[in-house]
């Protein structure tokens, strides 16, 4: 009779030489570039589960750096699709995860790595602010604190938003500092209920860098803040907002104000003074407007569709635009449309580019220097929750 193969473990010794060579590098790095610190934490090494905010591409790094242990992260889809792919699997062996909706072999893969022995990090957010504010997240990441009957370890990145934030181009000089705000033991956590471990997750999680009384100094700090800041509050203009250095205005009704080195709008643009104000007013208005009939678009993109462990494959389209019932891309000798009930997700990715999952295919728009993804995003999903309350049922 044959035997069965033994099933490869996921944690291996390599890692930690890894991470250890890594924080060696990192840290000075770290430190001259962004001006981070991080403080030590000196937890023992044993299965954790890891969580912090997500400010900046490196917080991975950024968070090693509080430990003395490798960490598994969950990683998103694109990380996959890179010619490095392979080496980055071998010497870290990230756990890969859809964006935007559940992955049962993701969660399958976190509860083997605990089992291991090894720690995971992940940040529940799923994706990068580009206000400043917490990104909405749901409460699986608390049923997965509880399931997993490990210690969580809340991490905060402090800074990373006034000094790189998402939509803008550069390192701004300020400070940074990350370390470990808290540690909820797992017989603390069998003892409080799901959302009382969301209340905590929500809370310890919330770093807002306006607060901080800290500059974070640049000559070109508005510099495609059009990524994050899409509809006019003055004239309702969308897509209107142009920036150049340390100012933006409204090309339509020639509103302007400036973003100043401690993260704020100066002058208000009516009762704004933040950027997360702003994007919390537009996120609602936008659905508003696509109701009413208006289609948002965008042209020169590039449209692609995403493989896991492949290279992105290239399809026809150079044009964008959603409507209330459909995104389409399109180019000169036609278009492809995509309802929007059939999408099961639409979400953000990098800088200036969304995936949508549509026919079991996940389907990639990538715009130009100035594109925002976001008012995408803001589009599709507060068009769910619009229908979803109107008629009791999600899409």
């Amino acid at each position: 009779m044959k035997k069965r193969a033994k099933k490869t473990k996921w944690v291996k010794r390599r890692h930690a030489r890894v991470f250890a060579f890594l924080r060696v590098v990192m840290r000075p790095f770290c430190r001259l570039r962004y001006g981070f610190r991080a403080e030590r934490c000196n937890l023992p090494k044993e299965p954790y589960l890891i969580i912090s905010n997500h400010q900046m591409a490196l917080d991975q790094f950024f968070l090693s750096l509080s430990f003395s242990f490798p960490i598994y992260f969950i990683a998103s889809d694109d990380i996959f699709n890179l010619k490095i792919s392979p080496l980055i699997e071998y010497l870290v062996a990230p756990i890969p995860k859809s964006k935007s909706f559940a992955d049962i072999t993701a969660i399958m893969n976190v509860f083997r790595v605990i089992k291991e022995g090894g720690a995971v990090g992940v940040c529940p957010e799923g994706n990068r602010t580009i206000s400043g504010g917490q990104w909405e997240m749901g409460d699986a990441i608390a049923k997965l604190a509880k399931s997993l009957k490990v210690p969580l370890v809340i991490h905060n990145v402090c800074g990373g938003y006034g000094t790189d934030p998402r939509w803008g181009h550069g390192v701004r000089k300020g400070r940074m500092r990350g370390f470990v705000r808290r540690v909820v033991s797992a017989e603390e956590l069998a003892a409080l209920s799901v959302e009382e471990v969301f209340t905590i997750i929500k809370n310890e999680l919330t770093v807002d860098d306006t607060q901080s009384g800290i500059a974070f100094r640049s000559r070109k700090r508005a510099e495609y803040i059009e990524r994050a800041l899409y509809l006019c509050p003055q004239c309702g203009g969308v897509s209107t907002i142009v920036s150049r250095k340390a100012a933006f205005r409204c090309k339509q009704c020639n509103c302007a104000s400036t973003y100043t080195p401690y993260l704020k709008i100066s002058p208000p643009v009516r009762q704004f003074d933040r950027i997360y104000e702003w994007f919390e007013w537009e996120r609602e208005e936008i659905v508003n407007k696509v109701l009413a009939g208006e289609v948002v678009s965008d042209k020169e993109i590039l449209f692609r569709e995403s493989v896991k462990f492949q290279k992105k494959k290239k399809l026809a389209g150079d044009r964008v635009a959603i409507d209330a019932h459909h995104l389409t891309v399109s180019q000169k000798n036609g278009q492809s449309v995509y309802p929007l009930d059939e999408i099961s997700a639409l979400t953000m990715l990098g800088k200036k580019k969304f995936n949508f999952y549509h026919g079991g295919k996940i389907l990639q728009v990538k715009g130009g220097k100035r594109f925002c993804a976001i008012k995408y995003v803001h589009i599709f999903e507060g068009l769910r929750q619009r229908r979803s309350n109107s008629d009791g049922r999600e899409l």
